[in-house]
């Protein structure tokens, strides 16, 4: 998928994919799923309400919380970070409370905004795959769970991030 082809070093090591597909050979991406299923019937949108930090323990600290900012056309040119997991907060620093934009790494953003508008688009969740973070962090590959949600059942106010990060090295 070739999304912007004046930026293709940025989309060497990254891919969008189906989560439906994906959810196949990811157990933790299938159990994410199932649990806003739970809670919508499968039938809607999940809404903010509909998660449950109790119920999330586990998970909490490889979990953020965006708010895409739309301009007057409705695209979406930037997100807030509401929350962030420590596990998060350790590996990229604070986005919590700050425009992603800002981030000092723009491969990063950018491919977070890629993957925003994508999830929008589509008004379904997405996995994004990143196989090398940077080329400092070339040895982790992460998977992040893109689920879109909406307080309205129309348009999409917050998006739910599941982060996996893995060494490409086995133990």
């Amino acid at each position: 998928m070739d999304l912007h082809a004046d930026k293709k070093p940025f989309f060497e090591d990254f891919r969008i994919e189906d989560a439906e597909l994906w959810r196949l050979h990811d157990p933790v991406v299938d159990q994410d799923l199932k649990y806003f299923e739970a809670r919508t019937g499968g039938t809607r949108m999940p809404r903010r309400d509909d998660i449950s930090p109790e119920e999330m323990k586990a998970i909490l600290p490889e979990v953020a919380l965006l708010e895409p900012i739309y301009d007057e056309t409705g695209l979406v040119v930037d997100a807030k970070g509401l929350l962030e997991g420590t596990k998060l907060d350790n590996f990229y620093g604070s986005l919590t409370g700050t425009l992603i934009s800002d981030y000092p790494v723009p491969i990063v953003s950018d491919r977070i905004l890629v993957a925003c508008r994508r999830c929008i688009e589509i008004a379904k969740p997405i996995v994004v795959v990143a196989d090398a973070l940077s080329e400092q962090k070339n040895y982790l590959t992460i998977t992040v769970l893109y689920v879109p949600m909406s307080n309205d059942g129309v348009r999409v106010d917050r998006i739910f991030l599941h982060n996996q990060v893995k060494s490409k090295f086995p133990k």
